[in-house]
């Protein structure tokens, strides 16, 4: 008997236990209209059978609440059963954007990330209006406002109203600079991106604050600083403050300069023996004494690893070692020539580019699948990309592949408008005013053709010109031009002349300065609307001529630039024979040279040069082959105001021997850089002789003309400008002189 009691004992008390534990029979959920009680039951780390405790009951709430489902949850006991009781967060019925008037909605809605017949939470939501304040400040407009609204509807479901404030456009108003003293606020501010808010500056968007651009200044300024020998420069701080009022912000960047260092010993070390250092001294960009920079030693490297990679060294590893002498005020370098990991590169990935082909992107790369990896040439690959001007962005990242030895580049581009049109009006004092209209497409069908149509009226000229190019004619590196074009021009009272012709084109590098190219030419020729009292010599030119024409160039350029040159040189010969086949034979060569320096910074001396002929074959040299020299060519005489000239009529008839030089200093004005406006000093000198057909009637002299003048160059938005006025000091009493000469052209 006492041992049946015992037994009972000992299960009451277990059972007591159990219950004081609560342990779960049942899980009742409770308030759920569109979740399914299953779902919620998923989402538990708790099930029927399982002791209960308040940590498990917190765990139950955070789990919901982590779901986004639910605007409350409460969870409480009743007996054995759990009872969980939920209230749902509403589902989006529609969400609309109020106030946004320089936005569009589908820009917002991209943005804000939320769409009808989703649940909607207050983190959303509180998500959605920091996104929608994200590109309001992009857009320079700090003093935006997002006022979220929820319209309740039935059936548990919302409107969702973002009221917007759009505010103000939050300029920069002013740039300051403390600490600098050996360059002035003027020049450190031209460093930046960020500019500040000027009157003319009304299609400009980088003189809103963006906190991207705003690091991206700082960058700017050391790596200034660090280019032009200050080793030691330091940015004590960079702040961006905005106005009260939240309408302007005011930057100011504190800097520590340091001391001006210039080069000490300039040293090439290999590690490896198969690599003589002797023979790659010569790559190195400078020289001991020279001002410190950075990018010289970048210029250098990259020069090194690539003269080394000519060599057959594909796996090396240059590293530039500085050691910095603050007594001297000396930096020595040496250049560590190391071996490599052995890494090639198994694939080339392609992001972005949605419109431009695949081998439109590869073609510019300097590395391929089964290459060695090169990091020198990776970077020139990824600045080649950038050139094309065909993107917003490039990036080549590089990804571990399938083996240690393997590696993976991934090319990542961001897609840009390419197509430009262009309206313009002007006037030259050669054609007199002027309309152009110029369509260009640089990513013609996303295969890097270049498409344009050019088409301009003047008062004396009137043209157009519609071609195509192709830079990678047949796969190789040649490119290939074809073009149409017709002019019409009553530039000399004597006569009118119509050409209609076409271009064919073919060039090639012939190595990293040397080009090559050939062009034949097709083009019809109509001398009418002969003056009665015009030359004998253009009277018997009039009718209709065809020239046939193959021409040959080679150049050897040295220019740090293109489009404005600074320094460095150009050479180039041209030789064209007319004659294969129609009524025009002559022989033409031309030799010019350009050659640009720069005494202080932003001034440039070019001088130029160029000298030529014109040799008959078999028949006479036509007046519209020969040389017109005056105008821009000879600037303080009208075209054809110089050279040849009939006695009787006056008529300019062309030489068929020439040479022109031109020394010109181009300078700013005081002005902002971004006006684009600098002038210049400049003389010119010249001469045109022989002309096609001569007899005693004409005059001809083949001394010297020469003039001198000032001018202003004008980079405007709708093409260059130029204004001169030229003086002629030397000239022979037929000759005729012009001393203002505006020129307005399309850039192309």
């Amino acid at each position: 008997m006492l041992k049946k009691v015992l037994l009972f004992s000992v299960i009451f008390s277990f059972f007591q236990v159990a219950w004081a534990d609560g342990l779960i029979k049942n899980i009742k959920i409770q308030g759920n209209q569109r979740i399914e009680s299953e779902t919620v039951l998923s989402y538990l780390p708790l099930k029927v059978g399982d002791a209960l405790d308040q940590s498990k009951l917190d765990q139950c709430l955070k789990e919901l609440f982590a779901t986004g489902y639910f605007i409350d949850v409460k969870v409480h006991q009743n007996g054995q059963t759990l009872v969980i009781e939920v209230e749902e967060n509403p589902i989006i019925n529609r969400v609309v954007f109020e106030g946004n008037n320089k936005l569009k909605d589908d820009i917002i809605t991209q943005e804000v990330r939320l769409r009808p017949r989703e649940v909607l939470s207050r983190t959303r939501i509180q998500e959605a209006q920091q996104r929608i304040l994200e590109i309001y400040r992009r857009m320079g407009r700090f003093g935006a406002k997002v006022d979220p609204k929820i319209i309740k509807l039935p059936e548990n479901r919302v409107d969702l109203v973002f009221e917007i404030n759009e505010g103000a456009v939050t300029y920069i108003r002013a740039i300051q600079f403390v600490g600098n003293k050996r360059f002035s606020d003027k020049k450190l501010e031209e460093q930046l991106l960020t500019k500040r808010a000027r009157w003319y500056r009304f299609f400009a968007v980088d003189d809103v604050y963006d906190p991207d651009r705003f690091i991206g200044d700082q960058q700017s300024l050391r790596k200034f600083y660090n280019d032009n020998g200050y080793a030691d420069f330091r940015i004590l701080s960079a702040v961006a403050e905005l106005s009260p009022d939240q309408k302007d912000f005011y930057l100011t960047f504190t800097v520590e300069e340091g001391k001006l260092y210039h080069f000490g010993k300039v040293d090439i070390v290999s590690h490896i023996p198969s690599v003589k250092a002797e023979s790659l001294r010569s790559e190195i960009a400078f020289a001991e004494k020279d001002v410190f920079s950075g990018r010289l030693i970048e210029k250098s490297v990259n020069a090194i690893t690539h003269a080394a990679g000519t060599q057959g060294f594909a796996f090396v590893s240059i590293e530039p070692k500085v050691v910095k002498n603050p007594e001297t005020k000396l930096v020595d370098i040496t250049f560590e020539i190391k071996e490599g990991p052995r890494v090639y590169i198994e694939k080339i990935v392609f992001v972005g580019n949605d419109r431009t082909h695949d081998d439109v992107i590869r073609r510019e790369l300097m590395v391929h699948e089964g290459d060695a990896y090169n990091a020198a040439k990776i970077k020139q690959s990824e600045m080649n990309l950038k050139e094309l001007q065909y993107f917003k962005t490039v990036s080549v990242e590089t990804e571990q592949g399938s083996a240690p030895d393997q590696a993976q580049l991934v090319v990542k581009v961001e897609e840009q408008s390419t197509g430009e049109l262009g309206l313009a009006i002007g006037y030259s004092t050669l054609d007199g005013p002027l309309a152009n209209v110029k369509i260009v497409e640089r990513n013609f069908r996303g295969k890097g053709q270049v498409v344009h149509a050019d088409f301009t009226v003047a008062k004396k000229r009137q043209d157009f010109d519609i071609g195509i190019i192709e830079p990678y004619f047949l796969g190789r590196n040649l490119q290939a031009i074809a073009d149409i074009f017709s002019v019409r021009s009553t530039r000399f009272n004597a006569y009118h002349q119509i050409t209609k012709g076409l271009n064919l084109g073919l060039g090639y590098r012939l190595s990293d300065y040397w080009t090559q190219g050939w062009n034949y030419g097709l083009k019809h020729d109509q001398i009418n609307h002969i003056s009665v009292n015009a030359s004998p010599i253009i009277r018997q030119q009039a009718g209709n001529t065809i020239a046939s024409s193959l021409t040959h160039t080679i150049s050897y350029d040295r220019r740090d630039s293109r489009a404005m040159p600074t320094a460095g040189y150009i050479l180039s010969l041209s030789n064209t024979y007319a004659g294969l086949g129609g009524s025009v034979n002559y022989l033409r060569n031309d030799v010019n040279a350009n050659w640009y320096y720069s005494p202080l910074e932003e001034v440039v001396l070019g001088v130029k040069g160029s000298l030529g002929g014109i040799e008959r074959v078999h028949k006479t040299i036509r007046v519209t082959d020969s040389v017109m020299l005056g105008a821009d060519s000879l600037r303080g005489f009208e075209y054809g105001g110089l050279g040849p000239r009939d006695m009787s009529t006056g008529d300019p008839l062309g030489g068929t021997r020439y040479w022109t030089t031109t020394a010109e200093v181009m300078f700013p004005v005081g002005l902002p850089t971004e006006f684009g406006i600098r002038g210049a000093v400049f003389t010119d000198a010249g001469s045109v002789w022989r002309p096609g057909k001569s007899n005693s009637a004409v005059l001809d002299k083949k001394t010297m003309r020469q003039s001198v003048g000032i001018g202003i160059a004008w980079t405007s938005p709708f093409g260059p400008l130029r204004i001169d006025y030229a003086l002629p000091i030397r000239k022979q009493k037929f000759d005729k002189s012009q001393r203002v000469l505006i020129g307005f052209a399309t850039r192309f």
